[in-house]
């Protein structure tokens, strides 16, 4: 995909299919809405997940692979937009671990945006809470 200027843009996009999960679907958009993925935005080292939907631990092991996949691929600065998610289980937040814990390895950051309050108790019950974006923890 190329501007009019012939350059690539500054960041990719991955869109997970809105269709229904069937057996026909496609195996990329089909993983990452298992993993309760809805997009993901690449811009260098700083990559932006949107989560979707309820985050149990149906969605942990997926979400964890998916994660790590990004670290190792070479992000080093995750920021998890949860706007869209409508329940976070503890063992869907417990995932958040280790993704902190393998981009504290290459000096990298995470940021939680878009937290609810019943996220923000959920995460700030584990000990989490200082990952949610400063401007959201001041209004829960």
């Amino acid at each position: 995909m190329r501007d009019a200027d012939h350059t690539t843009p500054a960041a990719t996009v991955r869109h997970a299919r809105r269709a229904p999960l069937s057996p026909g679907a496609t195996g990329a958009a089909r993983h990452l809405r298992r993993a309760g993925i809805a997009r993901v935005l690449v811009a260098g080292c700083l990559v932006r997940v949107t989560l979707r939907g309820e985050i149990t631990a149906r969605q942990a092991d997926s979400l964890a692979a998916h994660l790590h996949r990004l670290v190792r691929g070479g992000c080093r600065h995750l920021i998890v937009d949860l706007s869209e998610v409508t329940y976070l289980a503890r063992d869907g937040a417990g995932v958040f671990f280790g993704t902190l814990r393998a981009l504290k390895d290459v000096e990298g950051s995470l940021v939680m945006r878009g937290v609810c309050p019943k996220s923000a108790a959920t995460l700030h019950c584990l000990g989490m809470g200082r990952l949610i974006a400063a401007q959201e923890a001041s209004a829960t």
